[in-house]
């Protein structure tokens, strides 16, 4: 559990390890001071996207010495008062806290630092520390709030404040921003917080606010004595904030014109679309390195016993079937977009919907139902038959399985799928093997394969991009989903339109608009590093009154595809299809299927899972502390 001793249960800091006597006195320290926020991520973000692990979105591995993508334990919910979760943050966000309030406290007490320069500093300490609460009441919903430097004089064992308060804190911190901000010369730096940012981030923390204040309403968490997770004021009002700070931003950006430009180009910081970027340069990474991640972990095509190279990715972030499936395809007929296995082309192909409500058919050409996708599937997925660099063979992905003789090893399967033995399929693989994809795909998001070493691999250093923490599409989406909730369907099909048209689809003609705009935010931030999916289904399930998630309380989703491999024992051959002479030559079957194993299984069929639990001991010395909903005397099955 990531919780800090008794001892020191809100990070508080020695007082001395700041010289308050020279060190705010000097402008550039005191900037430097509130540069360190700027490495403040939230929890679950990052180059191994661990969020989407936790959605279903993506699908994690189980490699047994290496823990990145095992995401078993979390998703399956195996923790509960005596430990065992090491995700949610506790302790490195309050020693966050204290830095900010100091910063604040000595920020406004300095008489070194120009009056432009203070209200710069104090517009982005007030940012931060919106950030990190927002972080923390995601995981924890009612925290103690913290807005003073606490000493070693200070009583630090403190109550937690309710979560209307903590979110009503939130937002009237970024309401100081705006207002220092509106103090400053009103230049800015790319990457840096702005008045447009805390802006967007108002829209985002509303919208939370909101879906809290509804599940309130439902009386979703009853098991709370204090009444912690009650709210006075009703999901409009919040709705309302979230729709103002989005529609005051309408206009002043817009959506880049090619969505994959906005994860591959050197230049995506200074797209018409981006607020809030994180830059990087190849020799200035700090960790973030998605080119190297996002591939298999086998051989190029076309290798020979002397020469004979590896991907070696050893990768665990595998899109799932179900996100696979919301990505719609243009019908070849009508131009309509609908769903793949729904299109023309695919009936053409023989592609059904089985009594097990799974996607089957046989087609020599199958590939054929990744043509004509939303452009955002390209961008964000790497499927059977795509190519990692230029178009040639070597460069190809290929996840097929030769399942032609159910007595032997897979030995002529594709080079990049995890199943290997004929005999295993219900097995997933383990170990290494789990690093191949278990979906029959790989993100995409953020690789870029176009930089080559002289012997023809792929060279994996990250090159100079950036992602977002607010690029605009979010602004378009919160203020639909807020007008949307706010009785104005009419304008939010307008901005959910723009999204739509980016990706290459005609505007929205059906039923169920919120629904719509659901599918939406989960296909234009798939596999992006702050993470969407998983904290989105969360809050919408609590607006929503839910005690079970559906899409989280079930396994994953893959594609199985079937076709016969030329047998041949030379290196790199092993994975090529058999050709059409080939006298055991069957026609290529397609079948999607559920991940039943134990290792993938994911769990939330209780309402005590929208929040994290204390544990025993932090409760045992920390008696002001109520512990979450669901959570009092619950152990977790053996």
């Amino acid at each position: 559990m990531s919780i800090t001793t008794a001892c020191d249960p809100l990070g508080i800091e020695p007082t001395t390890r700041v010289d308050q006597d020279r060190f705010w006195l000097n402008p550039q320290l005191a900037r430097s001071y509130v540069n360190d926020f700027y490495f403040l991520a939230p929890t679950g973000s990052g180059e191994t996207f661990q969020s989407e692990q936790w959605s279903d979105n993506c699908q994690g591995n189980i490699e047994q010495d290496w823990d990145t993508y095992r995401q078993f334990g979390f998703n399956y919910r195996r923790y509960d008062e005596n430990g065992g979760l090491g995700i949610a943050p506790w302790g490195s966000a309050y020693r966050n806290i204290y830095k900010i309030n100091l910063g604040l406290e000595k920020i406004t007490g300095s008489s070194a630092l120009s009056e432009n320069l203070r209200n710069q500093l104090l517009a982005e300490t007030h940012f931060f520390r919106a950030f990190v609460y927002f972080d923390m009441i995601k995981f924890w919903g009612a925290v103690p709030y913290v807005d003073k430097a606490l000493t070693v004089d200070d009583e630090t064992y403190l109550p937690q404040n309710k979560r209307e308060e903590i979110f009503d804190n939130i937002l009237s911190d970024l309401n100081k921003s705006i207002e220092y901000f509106d103090k400053t010369d009103g230049r800015t730096i790319i990457g840096m917080v702005n008045k447009d940012v805390t802006t967007a981030f108002i829209s985002r923390v509303g919208l939370y606010a909101a879906n809290a204040a509804d599940a309130s309403a439902k009386g979703l968490f009853s098991d709370d004595p204090k009444g912690l997770f009650k709210f006075q004021k009703n999901s409009q009002h919040y709705y309302q904030i979230a729709y103002n700070a989005a529609k005051s931003l309408i206009g002043k950006y817009s959506l880049e014109e090619k969505y994959e430009d906005l994860f591959t180009s050197p230049k995506a910081h200074t797209s018409k679309e981006s607020i809030w970027p994180v830059m990087f340069k190849e020799n200035q990474r700090g960790g973030f390195n998605p080119t190297a991640k996002n591939g298999p972990d086998h051989l190029y095509y076309g290798g020979t016993k002397d020469k004979s190279y590896s991907w070696g990715f050893r990768s665990g972030l595998f899109p799932t079937q179900d996100l696979v499936d919301a990505y719609l395809q243009k019908d070849i007929i009508d131009g309509k977009w609908k769903k793949w296995w729904e299109t023309t082309q695919s009936k053409i192909m023989g592609i059904s919907v089985n009594a097990e409500g799974e996607i089957v058919g046989t087609a020599a050409n199958y590939r054929d139902m990744f043509k004509d996708r939303d452009k955002r599937f390209y961008a964000t997925v790497t499927y059977d038959g795509a190519y990692m660099g230029p178009a040639q063979e070597r460069y190809m992905i290929q996840t097929w399985i030769d399942n032609s003789d159910p007595a032997k090893t897979l030995q002529y399967s594709a080079l990049h799928t995890g199943y290997r033995y004929v005999d295993r399929m219900t097995a997933v693989p383990g170990g290494r093997g789990s690093s191949q994809t278990i979906t029959g795909y790989y993100s995409r998001k953020y690789s870029q394969f176009n930089k080559f070493n002289n012997d023809g691999t792929l060279n994996t250093n990250q090159r100079e991009t950036c992602y977002f923490n607010i690029r605009y599409a979010e602004v378009l989406l919160n203020c639909a989903e807020a007008a949307i909730k706010l009785g104005n369907n009419a304008e939010a099909t307008g901005y959910i339109n723009q999204i739509r048209n980016r990706a290459g689809l005609s505007d929205y003609d059906g039923n169920d608009l919120y629904e719509e705009m659901k599918v939406q935010r989960r296909l234009e931030f798939a596999f992006e590093a702050p993470g969407f999916r998983y904290f989105d289904l969360l809050r919408w399930g609590e607006s929503e009154g839910k005690s079970t998630i559906d899409e989280l309380n079930r396994g994953s989703r893959g594609l199985y595809i079937f076709r016969k491999g030329k047998e041949s024992k030379v290196v790199g051959e092993n994975g090529y299809p058999a050709e059409l002479t080939d006298p055991k030559y069957f026609v290529p079957k397609i079948e999607t299927y559920k991940i039943t194993n134990d290792e993938y299984r994911r769990k939330f069929d209780h309402s005590r899972y929208y929040f994290a639990p204390f544990s025993l001991t932090v409760l045992k010395d920390y008696t002001q502390l109520q512990q979450n909903p669901g959570w009092s005397g619950f152990t977790v099955e053996n």
